[in-house]
């Protein structure tokens, strides 16, 4: 057996970048139908509900369910391993969004935007766990910008589709495509490996216990640098969310067509495209935790003029620098938690901040409502502005307080 043991690694080292590309171009496919459908879906629901604030709220029951799913999907996927639970997740989404595009009613629409919550937070989950399973301990954030650019260029392409199916046929139609783009790429994930060691050694114990959960909630609680990322993922979910929402709202309101909102949205994904591998490697060499700050640093000030602009190049151009700013943040917090984190528990880890995902994508368009209702649609953004500094403000002190604690008991700089 130990004869064999070296070879054994060689084959594991072959196959985990061809596990990344497999795992990566399912995700583009995924964020192809993100991309298409956040497009569209403001629009889709302003059909319903008519107020630029109603649709911020409505919009925001999709993320009560995810939040309410995600942790204990987290902890499930440890349980029972990646795979199965993404191809449940595939299949209820399909079947969701096929009933979107059916639908003409209000409050079915409402059940419609909590079953659209429940059934991506096991796949949002997924995505971050099985990086964090595959990625090598001096290639982490390599790795996730590398699983992060194929999603971005679905976000990239998605909104173009979507906006061009919207403008073509009808608002409905997007739904349709997503639907069957969800069931082809099934065919993909059943060639997946689980790589989940816990998953699939522990077959007597894969029922979930609440034990799990407050086990694992009282280690994050400990982890005072975890906590702080926690709270960089919500402010950054806060504002893709209002952007998500308010962004087409926008748009739609100044007179642009679908198709112009979808390059729109698709040119917000570009710097994860151009920019997202070279600073992965980066961070692996400097540091994340200093390109994070940089990252919220660019975002906040750009973010200020976006609801005031009027003409689509400034625009496109704001959008770009925001999404720049982004680019430096998303990907590099993921590859510290995984520097941090048990790997027996990246299920659970990531449960944990897709929570903290979630709370900002339902925080984001209930505040930004709130300042549309108050002052007009142009302050929608406002609000991820106010948290952005104050996660600035925080970020920065608890930077220090670690790095005098790195000083004091040497160690290896995060």
């Amino acid at each position: 057996m130990f004869m064999f043991k070296p070879r054994l690694q060689r084959e594991s080292k072959v196959q985990t970048p061809k596990q990344l590309l497999l795992f990566s171009t399912i995700f583009f496919l995924f964020s192809v139908f993100i991309g298409a459908i956040i497009t569209v879906h403001p629009l889709y629901l302003n059909q319903f509900l008519e107020k630029a604030e109603l649709v911020g709220l409505v919009a925001a029951i999709t993320s009560l369910a995810g939040m309410a799913f995600s942790i204990p999907a987290g902890v499930l996927s440890d349980k029972l391993g990646r795979k199965r639970l993404l191809i449940a997740s595939f299949l209820l989404l399909s079947a969701v969004l096929l009933v979107f595009f059916l639908n003409t009613h209000l409050y079915a629409l409402i059940v419609l935007q909590i079953a659209f919550g429940f059934a991506m937070a096991p796949a949002w989950v997924i995505s971050e766990a099985f990086i964090k399973d595959i990625s090598p301990v001096d290639r982490r954030g390599e790795f996730r910008s590398v699983f992060g650019t194929f999603a971005n260029a679905g976000m990239f392409i998605g909104p173009v589709i979507g906006g061009l199916l919207a403008d073509q046929f009808n608002i409905r139609t997007p739904y349709l495509f997503s639907a069957l783009l969800l069931l082809a790429s099934l065919l993909l994930v059943f060639k997946l490996k689980d790589y989940n060691r816990n998953g699939t050694r522990n077959a007597k114990s894969k029922e979930m216990r609440r034990e799990d959960l407050l086990a694992v909630l009282k280690e994050f609680g400990q982890h005072r640098e975890l906590n702080v990322l926690a709270l960089c993922t919500v402010a950054l979910f806060f504002w893709y969310s209002a952007k998500w929402v308010f962004g087409p709202l926008l748009l739609h309101h100044l007179g642009y067509s679908p198709f112009v909102i979808g390059v729109w949205m698709g040119i917000s994904a570009a710097p994860f495209l151009l920019f997202q591998i070279p600073l992965g490697k980066i961070g692996d060499r400097i540091g994340k935790t200093r390109l994070i700050y940089l990252g919220f640093v660019i975002s906040a000030i750009f973010i200020i003029p976006l609801g005031f602009l009027r003409s689509l190049p400034s625009l496109l151009v704001t959008i770009f620098i925001i999404s720049l700013g982004t680019t430096f943040v998303e990907p590099l917090i993921e590859a510290r938690v995984t520097d941090i984190a048990p790997r027996e528990r990246y299920g659970a880890y990531s449960g944990i901040f897709e929570f903290a995902k979630t709370s900002g994508s339902l925080l984001g368009p209930v505040s930004s409502a709130l300042f549309v209702y108050l002052f007009g649609i142009s302050y929608s953004f406002i609000p991820s502005v106010i948290l952005f500094i104050l996660t600035l403000a925080l970020f920065l002190y608890t930077r220090q307080s670690l790095c005098k604690v790195s000083a004091s008991s040497p160690g290896r700089t995060p």
